[in-house]
C-alpha cells in the first residue's frame, strides 16, 4: 500500500497516521521487542479499500481475506524500508527486525494497523534513554504519536514519555516550503521529516 498510493494532488504531508507505541521486555529486564500500531485518516482508509479490492461484499465491514490482504501489504516490507520506525539506544540508531503479528482493525471508518518489531537483539535500558521515533525521510506520511490505549506495562523504575513535536521558527518556514510540494515532487533535504518527528522517551533506573 505504501508504494500503491494515489488520488489527488496536494500537500506534503500527504497521509497522516495516529500512532500509538509500546515497549516490550523480556524476563531479564532488556527492551526486546516494539509494540507499534497505525491508524490511518479516512481518506487514507478509503484509497487503501480501492487498492487492495477490500470489501467485495459491500458490508462496510473486513473479512478475513480483507485482513491478510492488508496485512500482507502493510507488513512484507522490502528489505531496504525500515518502517518508518527508528530506535536510539545510546545515542546510535538500534537495528530493528521484521514485523510480527500483524493485525488489521476497522473503526470509524479508519484502518488500523498493529504489529510488533523485534529488536535485532535484546538490549539494557541503563543509564542513557532510548528514543522511539516514528517518521517517513521524505514527509509524505505525517505521523502523530498518541498515549497506546492499553499501555504496555513497564518494569519497575522504567517510564516512557512522549514528546510532541513543537516547530521552532525555522521548522515553521521549512514546512511551508514542503507545504507548496505537488504529490510527485520530493523534498530536496534529504531524511527531512526527522525535523518533524514526534518522539517517545524511554528511561529506565
Amino acid at each position: 500500500f505504501v508504494m500503491c498510493l494515489g488520488g489527488s494532488a496536494g500537500a506534503h504531508p500527504h497521509v497522516f497516521v495516529d500512532a500509538r507505541t509500546g515497549f516490550i521486555f523480556d524476563a531479564d529486564g532488556r527492551l526486546q521487542a516494539l509494540r507499534i500500531s497505525w491508524t490511518y485518516d479516512e481518506f487514507t482508509t478509503l484509497i487503501l479499500f480501492e487498492s487492495l479490492n477490500l470489501d467485495q461484499d459491500g458490508d462496510g465491514q473486513l473479512n478475513d481475506a480483507d485482513r491478510a490482504a492488508v496485512i500482507k501489504g502493510e507488513t512484507n516490507w522490502e528489505p531496504e524500508y525500515k518502517g518508518d520506525v527508528y530506535l536510539e539506544v545510546a545515542a546510535k540508531d538500534y537495528s530493528l527486525g521484521r514485523p510480527e503479528a500483524g493485525a488489521v482493525t476497522l473503526e470509524n471508518n479508519q484502518v488500523e494497523v498493529s504489529f510488533y518489531l523485534p529488536l535485532s537483539q535484546p538490549v539494557r535500558i541503563d543509564d542513557t534513554p532510548a528514543f522511539l521515533r516514528l517518521y517517513d525521510p521524505t514527509f509524505y506520511y505525517a505521523y502523530t504519536i498518541l498515549p497506546a490505549a492499553d499501555p504496555v506495562a513497564l518494569p519497575e523504575g522504567c517510564q516512557a514519555q512522549i514528546v510532541p513535536f513543537e516547530p521552532d521558527a525555522v521548522e515553521s518556514a521549512l514546512q511551508e516550503n514542503l507545504a507548496a510540494l505537488g504529490r510527485e515532487e520530493a523534498p530536496a533535504q534529504e531524511n527531512v521529516g526527522r525535523l518533524f518527528s514526534d518522539e517517545v522517551r524511554l528511561t529506565c533506573g
